[in-house]
């Protein structure tokens, strides 16, 4: 008998789009972390406690989690093109209205409404199952590169726009930011235009495999449970990451660092991140994706527990570095393995709904950073904490050995 190759739906276009989603990415997580980047100089202008104005960023992240929600199912739908428009608009309004807030009830409706439910929404879960559909033999690879969205808008946008709020303040920083990103996402949207191509589930991947070994009734039944385990286990470690993303800027001006010093440690954060995330294709390939969850786990919380201890710059940088390293692979670890739980056609619906709740606990690890900054009077106590959920988070994932020690 003649064994006939497989044929793969990827094309020189795909890797394109690969290209254009990183960039689309990239404006996305910058334009959603502007409050953690400019909390100082927004919270002298106003007086402003440090919680009442991490909750534009709770807004933002909670409101990125209902947007992700639907805009997965209305993607599954329609298609990433007409969401890609939206998303786009959406952020140049949202910063352009926030830098003319006067009130920071304004701030949260710009940042929850515009940028986060409408604009990171849509760049988020939507676009990570949007690429994902361009690729069968390469498919993790591509949700890393949609994943390492958050590592390159990291490591570039809290520099440069901290710079630039010393030059010309953080409302000209922000409109500025709003007409150049919105204008950039809106030309890169008109390439979502084309269809993905159709093809064929790969063997063994995704219901079908599940199928396989434990009949029909199991496909209904436990990937549903799995997706709900995996996703309390990501909400705990996106508590303590998100903990550490909105106000480590902050913390580091109050070990004494300059503006662009202290921004500089979300840089190192999520500039570490995209050493492990363009890696966590091959780590999963080599590992498994279950195996190489539980690795980025425990560089994730060796890091927290680092930070909680650090008391000087140069330790709380190189803690923040081991956080990002564990951050960089967990993420699309997560989305790896609920991909392979489902098939593609649920892909948009299915990675939301897991993002869903580790948006709203982003969110709720945003808000209780500053709840505990101002208890306390400094941030050893919130970053302690932060720990504690990171460590939840990890303990999460250990009794799920037996059902995806394969995957």
């Amino acid at each position: 008998m003649r064994r006939h190759p497989v044929s793969s739906i990827e094309t020189a276009y795909g890797w394109w789009l690969a290209a254009l989603t990183l960039l689309v990415a990239s404006i996305g997580f910058g334009a959603a972390t502007c409050v953690p980047i400019l909390l100082k100089p927004m919270s002298q202008e106003w007086g402003a406690s440090t919680a009442a104005l991490s909750l534009a960023h709770t807004a933002m992240l909670v409101g990125a989690g209902f947007g992700g929600l639907v805009f997965g199912r209305v993607h599954d739908r329609f298609g990433f093109f007409p969401l890609a428009i939206v998303g786009a608009l959406a952020v140049a309004v949202g910063l352009s209205a926030a830098s003319y807030s006067q009130t920071i009830g304004g701030l949260y409706l710009a940042f929850g409404l515009l940028v986060g439910a409408c604009g990171q929404g849509v760049f988020s879960s939507p676009l990570t199952a949007a690429l994902s559909q361009w690729f069968d033999r390469h498919r993790p690879l591509a949700i890393a590169i949609a994943a390492s969205g958050q590592s390159v808008g990291g490591l570039l946008f809290p520099p440069l726009l901290r710079i630039a709020t010393r030059d010309h303040g953080w409302r000209a920083t922000l409109l500025g930011f709003g007409i150049v990103g919105g204008l950039a996402l809106m030309a890169c949207a008109f390439a979502f235009r084309r269809l993905p191509p159709i093809g064929v589930q790969p063997h063994g991947s995704g219901a079908h495999a599940l199928e396989s070994n434990s009949g029909k009734a199991s496909v209904e039944r436990e990937p549903n449970a799995l997706l709900l385990s995996l996703a309390a286990c990501l909400g705990l470690s996106s508590v303590a990451t998100f903990l550490v993303m909105g106000h480590i800027t902050a913390a580091g001006e109050e070990l004494g660092a300059t503006p662009a010093a202290a921004a500089a440690l979300l840089s190192v954060m999520l500039g570490a991140s995209l050493a492990t995330r363009l890696g966590t294709a091959q780590l999963g390939v080599r590992l498994g994706r279950y195996r190489m969850l539980i690795a980025a786990s425990v560089l994730h919380v060796s890091g927290l527990v680092w930070l909680s201890f650090s008391a000087s710059y140069s330790t709380t940088a190189g803690s923040v570095a081991l956080i990002g390293l564990g951050f960089g692979a967990y993420l699309p670890g997560y989305a790896g393995l609920a991909r392979e739980l489902f098939p593609v056609n649920q892909a948009g619906r299915r990675i939301a709904e897991m993002y869903f709740l580790s948006f709203l606990a982003a969110g709720a690890g945003t808000w209780s950073g500053g709840l505990l900054r101002d208890f306390s009077g400094d941030y050893g106590l919130a970053f302690g904490c932060s720990a504690l959920a990171g460590g939840a988070g990890l303990a999460g994932l250990l009794p799920l050995w037996r059902k995806l020690k394969t995957v």
